[in-house]
Formats: C-alpha cells, sequence, structure tokens
C-alpha cells in the first residue's frame, strides 16, 4: 500500500506540456494558478486521488492514462469546494459540484476538466478496477449498476451522484488535517474512506432507481422550488421545520418527502449546505471577516459556525479566508 510513482497520470495543458506530478505544488496551465495532487494506490485494486487546484484564471486540463488499464477503471470525481465541468471523450459535458459528482467508465483517452478562474476548487476521485466490483457483487451488476459491465458505441458510461450527507463526511475526512498528515496509519484509514466513497456512491446510484424518479414526477415542483427560493433568502433566520409546514400549507411528512425527493436529504441538511455554501461564497468572493459570515447565515456562536464549516469543507473559515487573501494579492 504505497504512493504509486508511475505514469499512470499526467494532466496536461492544450500545448501538451507534461507536468510532474510527484511535487507538492505545480502550476496550471496557462498562467492559470496553482494546483496540488496526491494519488494513493492500495493493494492495486483501488486508488484514491486528492487534489487542490487554486484557480485564478479559466484553465482546460487534460487527463490521460495507460491504455490497457484506463477501460478497466470505474472513475469518480467529486468537490468540496468550487465547480468545474467534466467533458468526456464523447464529448458530453456534465457539471460537477459539491452537490452533484460523477461516477462514469471510459474506454479511449480524452477526458477534460475545464475550471472557471477566481475559485478553490477541492477534489476527491475514487477509481477502482471494475473485475473488483463484480468480485463483491457477482458477474451481473445490480440494478442501475448493470450499465457499467460493457461500454456502448460511444465508449462512455456515466452516472450522476448526488452529494447526500453521508457522502459529504467521507469526502471532508479526505481533506481533515489528521487525514492529510504524513502517517502510515492514516494511509491504512485512507484506504478504508475510499471503500467506504465508493460503496456509498454504488448504493446511491442503487437507490436513485427509477421509483424515485417516477416518484418525483407527482409532487409539486413549483411549491419546492418556492420552499428552496425562501431558505436562501432567509438564512440568517432561525427557521425551523414547523414554520416552513405552516407558511407554505403542507403537513411535516410531506415536506420531509418533498426534499428527499427532489434534493435527496431532509429539510435539514439542505438548510445547512445552504448556509455553509453561502457563508464560503461570502468569504472566497468577498472577504467578509467569520463573525459577520456566521451571523450572515444564522450561526449566533462563532465556534459552532467554525465546527460546521470544519465538518462541510475540511478546512476552518480562517484557512479559507486567508486563502482568499493570498489569491487576491496574487491577482494583483
Amino acid at each position: 500500500m504505497n504512493k504509486n510513482k508511475n505514469d499512470f497520470e499526467h494532466l496536461n495543458s492544450d500545448s501538451r506540456a507534461l507536468w510532474d506530478f510527484e511535487a507538492q505544488d505545480f502550476p496550471l496551465p496557462d498562467g492559470g494558478g496553482m494546483g496540488r495532487l496526491q494519488r494513493f494506490d492500495f493493494n492495486n485494486v483501488l486508488r484514491l486521488y486528492r487534489s487542490e487546484f487554486r484557480v485564478q484564471r479559466d484553465c482546460v486540463i487534460d487527463t490521460s492514462a495507460g491504455e490497457s488499464e484506463l477501460p478497466n477503471l470505474l472513475c469518480s470525481v467529486l468537490l468540496l469546494s468550487g465547480e468545474m465541468l467534466l467533458e468526456t471523450p464523447d464529448g458530453k459535458q456534465y457539471k460537477i459540484t459539491p452537490q452533484s459528482g460523477i461516477v462514469y467508465r471510459v474506454r479511449d483517452n480524452g477526458t477534460r476538466f475545464l475550471m472557471k478562474g477566481g475559485q478553490t476548487l477541492r477534489h476527491i476521485g475514487v477509481a477502482g478496477k471494475i473485475s473488483g466490483l463484480h468480485k463483491q457483487l457477482g458477474e451481473t451488476l445490480p440494478g442501475a449498476l448493470a450499465c457499467f459491465s460493457s461500454f456502448p458505441e460511444s465508449g462512455v458510461v456515466s452516472r450522476k451522484v448526488p452529494v447526500n450527507t453521508r457522502l459529504r463526511r467521507l469526502l471532508a475526512y479526505v481533506f481533515s488535517p489528521g487525514a492529510c498528515a504524513s502517517d502510515p496509519l492514516q494511509e491504512i484509514a485512507l484506504e478504508g474512506v475510499s471503500m467506504s466513497i465508493l460503496a456509498e456512491m454504488a448504493r446511491t446510484i442503487l437507490a436513485g432507481d427509477t421509483e424515485c424518479e417516477e416518484r418525483a414526477s407527482l409532487w409539486g415542483e413549483q411549491i419546492f422550488d418556492n420552499l428552496t427560493a425562501y431558505i436562501r433568502c432567509n438564512l440568517d433566520a432561525p427557521l425551523k421545520a414547523e414554520d416552513l409546514c405552516q407558511r407554505f400549507g403542507i403537513p411535516r411528512r410531506q415536506l420531509s418527502q418533498l426534499f428527499l425527493v427532489s434534493a435527496q436529504c431532509t429539510p435539514r441538511e439542505f438548510l445547512r449546505r445552504e448556509r455553509l455554501e453561502r457563508a464560503r461564497e461570502l468569504i472566497e468572493q468577498e472577504s467578509v471577516p467569520v463573525k459577520l459570515v456566521a451571523a450572515a447565515v444564522g450561526y449566533s456562536h462563532v465556534s459552532n459556525f467554525s465546527k460546521a464549516y470544519r465538518d462541510y469543507f475540511g478546512e476552518t473559515p480562517g484557512h479559507t479566508l486567508r486563502m482568499s487573501a493570498i489569491n487576491t494579492t496574487t491577482d494583483e
């Protein structure tokens, strides 16, 4: 269980300049910023990527892998912060956000990351051999996972994955200070977390089969849109489920089911996510002091806000603020 030093993956600029990712820090293409990437191999069947991109200008990164190994990998892209587009070799693009990741399998090289400037992306990727999935789940993969067993004519198979609370906790752990320490025991822990991430994504894909999709069409999308718009406009208020039910005239059970079907989370989890995502925007884009940010998103105690923020993003709000100041200085 060691970090692999072969040439499995390289990221190239549009001028095809080869990068050495064994270095801790590296420049993004065309003066786009700086990045850091670590890769861990576990028992030759599971792989973890942990990377951070401090993107100052729009940037395109190409990925490449060994032609014999690539078709046998089930890959994923997940984000703790930032947004980007994943473009697969068939030309299709998928928006990746902290709320929505992707699991995919490609036959050929040509996958690209398209990143907008002015943001910090924290990326986690878990890749496993498709044979390992068959070994655990059987020769015929169950339910919605069956599509990954073979390639269509396009040579690309993909499924979007909503990031639920359990998956979010696992992703945050990957970037926690303890997990980032150089410690063989932490590598053992990261192996377990990587397996849990892969299992949670598979479970989410299976749970997202046709039943929930059919039920979602029966719910009032307008009610849900009104609910979420109201929440986003009142993040500083002490919002409670009972108050939402009374305002929109729906019972508690219907409120819970509406969020479960439409957002794959509970109302409480949705509120927490929106508050913390808004907090990061205020810190990164406007450099608002942490105490003011906490109040602006409904936290009366800075300590509670800091803990929630660290649990969600894997870093403290103070760290985000310091990085924002550094990036602003660099831009100038």
